[in-house]
Order: structure tokens, then sequence, then C-alpha cells
């Protein structure tokens, strides 16, 4: 095995999905609290976070091929990517040996925030360990019963922002400020679980030969499994406007420079027109799909980011 096979198995393709909002939560910290006397900016946990929350979705991501192999839903002649256990390219040690590693980076970095910020993070590292397990492990399996959009939401987009906010801003936070970063999380949430839905919508015909109930499946014809991909992207612009509208002049409203996001319109229009007829393995949508919905989060979130965190430089 060579560090390239390790890496390509952890798919830092996806990284994108537990980056983002980490990054977002330690933004929020600074936006909400950077004029609060006693508040300091630890670029250290913010590191720390960001690691963490890459690393327990790299050990979700390899949960889910190896349950996917063991179950023998991922095949030889599955289209898309290819399982490395189901390749070869990865025997079973080595597979176990990175996740391993993997896991005990993330149990690092969780113990260490364990111990700095207690309660207050807690809950948040242990909802996200149960979600790592339950997407594709029996008995949950959420991926297979329709909930892995909803997984998604709350362990990527809800969790990871609040948890990365809280180990910066724990002393201070509140009820009012937590519910301001977990609104704040909400647009970002639609985009990562429109990265899942436009996968089950690609590989419709697969997993329903394959015996999976995806929500793309479970709500009917591809033209509705289109319908609540369109629903995905474009309701994450508008709650991130009704959002921006409904908290304006609150303590922790959300900073309308946040809004800058919005310039990632013109990658939401391409993603979405190759997702009608991507369902089709002979197609040219069926290879772009799932990649031009990651660019269009990464790039969303990347601009919700840094438009935060300019609107906290200009109110100082």
């Amino acid at each position: 095995m060579t560090l390239r096979q390790a890496w390509q198995a952890l798919r830092p393709f996806s990284f994108p999905a537990s980056a983002f909002p980490s990054l977002l939560g330690s933004a929020a910290a600074v936006a909400f609290h950077g004029r609060e006397q006693g508040f300091s900016f630890s670029l250290l946990d913010a590191a720390l976070a960001l690691v963490g929350c890459v690393g327990i979705h790299s050990v979700s991501n390899l949960l889910n091929d190896y349950f996917d192999w063991r179950s023998g839903l991922d095949r030889l002649d599955n289209s898309g990517r290819m399982n490395p256990l189901v390749s070869g390219k990865l025997r079973m040690q080595e597979f176990l040996r990175i996740l391993a590693v993997v896991s005990a980076i993330a149990l690092a970095i969780a113990s260490y925030f364990l111990i700095r910020a207690g309660e207050a993070i807690a809950w948040v590292i242990a909802i996200g360990a149960i979600s790592a397990w339950a997407y594709t492990a029996p008995p949950f399996s959420l991926k297979h019963r329709a909930l892995g959009e909803l997984q998604v939401m709350l362990s990527f987009g809800v969790l990871m922002t609040l948890g990365s906010y809280l180990v910066q801003a724990w002393q201070h936070s509140s009820f009012e400020s937590e519910l301001s970063v977990l609104l704040l999380s909400l647009p970002q949430s639609l985009l990562i679980a429109a990265i899942l839905h436009a996968n089950n919508h690609r590989d419709r015909r697969g997993d329903q030969s394959a015996g999976a109930l995806t929500l793309s499946l479970a709500v009917g014809s591809a033209r509705r499994s289109l319908a609540l991909g369109k629903g995905f992207v474009w309701g994450a612009f508008i709650l991130h406007g009704f959002i921006v509208l409904a908290t304006a002049g609150e303590r922790y409203a959300i900073p309308a420079w946040s809004l800058v996001a919005w310039g990632s319109f013109p990658w939401a229009q391409r993603a979405l027109a190759l997702l009608d007829g991507s369902d089709d393995p002979a197609s040219e949508q069926f290879l772009r799909v799932v990649p031009m919905h990651a660019q269009l989060q990464a790039i969303y979130g990347g601009l919700m980011v840094v438009g935060i965190l300019v609107g906290a430089l200009l109110a100082v």
C-alpha cells in the first residue's frame, strides 16, 4: 500500500463538505464575539477543529466503503467511483490500518476539546460519532433508508459548524448566539445534501437493482427526484436571504456580507443543468453532475466564510 492509495481511500474530493462548515463555525465565532471583552480567537483550535471535522468525515467515508462492500451493494460492475475493497486496490488489513489511523486522529482531537470545553462540546462530539457510524452501518443504515440527505445536513452542515464555533466561543456563547450559528449553517447544509442527492439521482438505476432505498428513489419518478434536487440548491439561496432579513437588527444577526455567497449562482445553474438526465450511465452528465455539485458547495461555502470575516473586520 502506498500513501497515495491510502489518501485516495479517504475520498479527499469530498472534504469540502466538512472543511467549509468548520471554517464557517470559526468565522461565526469571530463575527459574533470578536469585540467582546475576554474573547480570544485561537488559530490552533480552529486548525484542530478543521482537522477533526475532516477526520471524522474520513472515518464515515471508510465505514461507508466497508459496509457497502460487506453488504454486496458495491460490486465490480458498479458505475462511478470504485470501492477500494471491491477493486482489490486495498487488502482488508491495509484498509483497517487506514481506518485505525484516522479514527485515532479524530479521537485525539475530540479528547482535547472535551478536556478544554467539557459539556459545551460533548454533545456535538457524541452525536457526530454516532452519526458517522449510523450512516451506513447496521442496524441503522440511514443511507439505505432514504435518510442520507437528512443525516449529512445534520452531521456535516449543522454539527460541524456548531462544533467549530463552540471550541472558540464556549465561554461566550448563549442560546441566542448558538441559534444564530445553527441558522447560518442551514444554507450550506442544503447544498451538502444536494451533493448526496445528485449522487443518488445519478445512481438511481444501480441502487434500485441492488435493493437500496435512497431519497431519490423514495420520492418516485426521476422527474420528482430532479425537482427535489433543484429544491435543495435553490432552497439554500432563498433560505440564506430570508435568514439575513429575519435576523437583521438582532444582537447576533447573520451578517449581510455573507450574501456574497450568492456569487456562486452561475455554478448552481450549471450543476442543475447537469442533474437532468444524469441517471443515464451513457450520458455526459453522469460523470460531471456530482463534481459540479461539490464545486458549487465549495465555492458557496468559501464565499460565505470570506463575507462573514470581511463583515466582522468592517464592523471593528
